[in-house]
């Protein structure tokens, strides 16, 4: 199957859906953390696995801390929420506060980064699913750390035991997240990260239908 290229209004309305989904991240991560936060998704892409590897690379680093969810139904896939390790301490402080000891952001990084990844990566595949009118099922998210590149492998290695195989090395729909909490405050933060989706053969199919719909004033509900 060939590789999907979107024009600039198909990407800015695709970027536009997923905005909506980290919007409503925004609003739950601010209630549970009692300040505002602001989620933006300036960048989005459909590149292939590799392709997203060298962007993580090239805008971060080599070492990240992720956290995976599958998702299955009429398409499957893998979703990953990716920080740069040395920004996911940073991401966990910007939420618990400026006082907590080192040593404790430590034990507290898996369980928050699992907390923050379950509510940005379900607002992404709400989004995507209800554009596509399509009911998904979801695992339970999962802390991974390591290198990106074995993050990635592992990732779509879970994608060739569907049913439906990967196509050629796997699309992926790659999205820069802009991660802001305490704005206009002495304690602000600006982290970027990464949404990753992993998707089937079966689920590439469906983007592309909807995409045609979309052009043709038909899409989905969102």
């Amino acid at each position: 199957m060939a590789r999907i290229h979107l024009d600039a209004s198909e990407t800015d309305a695709l970027k536009e859906l997923f905005n909506i989904g980290i919007g409503r991240a925004a609003n739950a991560l601010g209630q549970m953390v009692h300040d505002e936060v602001f989620l933006s998704v300036p960048e989005m892409a459909i590149v292939s696995r590799d392709e997203a590897l060298e962007l993580i690379v090239r805008h971060s680093a080599e070492q990240v801390a992720a956290i995976r969810q599958g998702f299955h139904g009429q398409f499957s896939g893998s979703a990953l929420l990716v920080y740069p390790e040395s920004n996911s301490l940073e991401l966990v402080r910007s939420l618990l506060g400026e006082d907590i000891p080192l040593e404790s952001l430590t034990e507290l990084e898996q369980e928050s980064l699992l907390e923050v990844g379950n509510v940005i990566l379900n607002a992404c595949l709400g989004s995507f699913a209800n554009l596509m009118n399509l009911e998904l099922t979801f695992d339970l998210p999962e802390f991974m750390k390591g290198q990106s590149q074995k993050l990635l492998a592992i990732s779509s290695h879970d994608l060739t035991s569907s049913e439906t195989p990967l196509i050629d090395d796997g699309h992926v729909v790659f999205l820069i997240v802009d991660f802001i909490t305490g704005d206009n405050t002495p304690k602000k933060h600006h982290i970027k990260g990464y949404v990753i989706l992993l998707l089937d053969a079966v689920a590439v199919e469906n983007l592309r239908q909807m995409i045609a719909k979309m052009l043709q004033g038909g899409g989905g509900g969102a």
